[in-house]
């Protein structure tokens, strides 16, 4: 049996020989060298927050609606009338009695 493989080990060696290993352009090692050199150090972000049109759209709502909410309530205490000083001044009426502000 190892008669019959030994003719196509040797073919095969032979192609291996002739092999040359696949070049590329200096342009490709500077780069990978300095994506290398930056995930090593750290240069890149490590913050990968997406930054989408829909995300910024989502929180710019949302900040709004919480504004318009604040802005109401706020304008809503204001024209409510002082309940202490009228509901004191019913009580004074209902005995007959008058108040007087300093």
């Amino acid at each position: 049996m190892k008669k019959k493989f030994t003719p196509l080990l040797e073919e095969h060696l032979l192609r291996l020989e002739g092999m040359q290993e696949a070049g590329t352009d200096e342009f490709f090692y500077t780069r990978l060298k300095a994506r290398m050199l930056a995930k090593q150090t750290g240069g890149e972000s490590n913050w990968n927050f997406p930054l989408r049109p829909v995300w910024v759209l989502t929180s710019m709502t949302l900040l709004l609606v919480v504004n318009i909410f604040i802005l109401s309530q706020q304008y809503s205490a204001k024209e409510k009338p002082s309940i202490s000083s009228n509901s004191l001044q019913n009580f004074a009426e209902a005995y007959d009695q008058t108040i007087s502000s300093y």
